[in-house]
C-alpha cells in the first residue's frame, strides 16, 4: 500500500489551530479556528456537515460554514442540500473530489453549481468525505482560487483531512454519539511505527529506523491495530491518516 510523501516545505496548519477545534466549546469557537486556518492556507471558505441520519433528525447543530449569511439563507430557502451535486459526490466517493470532477446530471444540479460561482464562494472546491469511528458520515468542503486547490490538490487534501477529522469528531461528541474518552490515543512509538509503514517501510526497516527490536515493532503495531479497531496494519494506517494521527 502506497501513500504519497508530502515534502516538508509544503502547506502547514499551526498545530494550535487544530487543538483549538478539539477544545472548542461552541460553534463560535469553531468559527474563530476556521478563520485562522483560512488565513494560514489561502482558503476562502470552509464548510463541514454531519450527514448521518440520527444527527440530521436531532435538534443539535449539524453544520458549520464560513459562507456568507446571504448564501446560507439562499441555500436553505431553496433546500439545495437535496440536489447539491457536491453532497452527492461525497456519498458516492471515498476519496477527495474536486468540483471540476463533478458531472451535473440535472438542470437543478447545474443551477446549484452556477449559484456557487455566482455568489463568488471560490473559483474551485475540494470535497472530503469523512467517516467517524462508528461509521458516522460527514463532508468537509473547502473553496478557494483554482491555482491553489487544483494545482496543489494532494497537499490540500492531506492538510484538510486532519481538519475534517477534528470537526467530524467534535460534532459527533456534540451529538452524544461518543465521549472524548472513546477517541483512541496512540503512543509516540505506535504513531512512529504506523507512519513508517505508511511511507513503505516494513518490519526490519522500521526497527532500524527507530533503533528498536522487530519484536517491539510488532508489539507497537499490534496495540495500534487494537486501539484503531483494525485487523490489519494497512487498515490501521488508513484509520490513523483519516484521524490525523500521521
Amino acid at each position: 500500500m502506497y501513500f504519497e510523501k508530502i515534502p516538508s516545505d509544503t502547506l502547514k496548519i499551526n498545530d494550535d489551530f487544530i487543538k483549538d477545534i478539539v477544545n472548542s466549546k461552541n460553534i463560535e469557537d469553531i468559527k474563530l479556528s476556521a478563520d485562522k486556518i483560512k488565513k494560514d492556507t489561502n482558503v476562502e471558505n470552509i464548510t463541514y456537515a454531519m450527514l448521518s441520519g440520527s444527527v440530521l433528525e436531532s435538534k443539535i447543530p449539524n453544520i458549520f460554514t464560513t459562507y456568507s449569511e446571504e448564501w446560507q439563507n439562499l441555500y436553505h430557502k431553496n433546500n439545495f442540500i437535496k440536489d447539491d451535486p457536491t453532497v452527492k459526490a461525497a456519498f458516492h466517493r471515498a476519496l477527495p473530489t474536486g468540483w471540476n470532477e463533478i458531472k451535473c446530471e440535472t438542470s437543478r444540479e447545474k443551477r446549484i453549481m452556477s449559484a456557487f460561482r455566482e455568489y463568488e464562494l471560490g473559483e474551485a472546491g475540494l470535497i472530503l468525505p469523512l467517516r467517524g469511528l462508528r461509521g458516522e458520515f460527514g463532508i468537509l468542503t473547502i473553496t478557494g482560487p483554482s491555482k491553489n486547490l487544483v494545482d496543489n490538490r494532494s497537499q490540500y487534501a492531506r492538510l484538510f483531512s486532519q481538519v475534517g477529522t477534528c470537526l467530524h469528531e467534535w460534532f459527533a461528541q456534540q451529538a452524544g454519539l461518543r465521549t472524548v474518552t472513546e477517541i483512541p490515543k496512540l503512543s509516540l512509538r505506535e504513531t512512529q511505527c504506523l507512519a513508517l509503514y505508511a511511507e513503505g517501510y516494513m518490519g526490519q526497516k522500521v526497527a532500524e529506523k527507530l533503533k528498536i527490536s522487530e519484536a517491539a515493532v510488532r508489539l507497537y503495531l499490534t496495540s495500534a491495530r487494537h486501539k484503531l479497531l483494525s485487523q490489519t496494519t494497512c487498515g490501521a494506517v488508513a484509520t490513523a491518516i483519516r484521524l490525523g494521527f500521521i
